[in-house]
């Protein structure tokens, strides 16, 4: 009876390990998807004004800036994460 209680803690100091660590990774995963989502709104602005430089003066109107992106914050990959101007 005693080997199997010792097993058992073994196991469970195991499983803790591994829940932290699978939590540490999602965190990290949150930040990185954090980020690569504000450095892609970035690039999709720097597009949208490459564009406006190349053409004049923006247009003004409802289809303005019909062509630009703007992406939206979220803290899931979404089907829906490219919004239209």
């Amino acid at each position: 009876m005693k080997n199997c209680d010792h097993h058992n803690a073994d196991l469970c100091k195991q499983l803790t390990s591994c829940n932290a660590f699978v939590e540490k990774a999602q965190k990290a995963l949150t930040d990185w998807q954090r980020d690569l989502e504000m450095k892609t709104q970035q690039l999709e602005i720097k597009m949208c004004n490459k564009k406006e430089d190349m053409h004049g003066e923006s247009p003004t109107g409802p289809h303005a800036l019909t062509s630009c992106f703007v992406w939206t914050s979220t803290t899931k990959p979404s089907s829906n994460g490219l919004k239209r101007w």
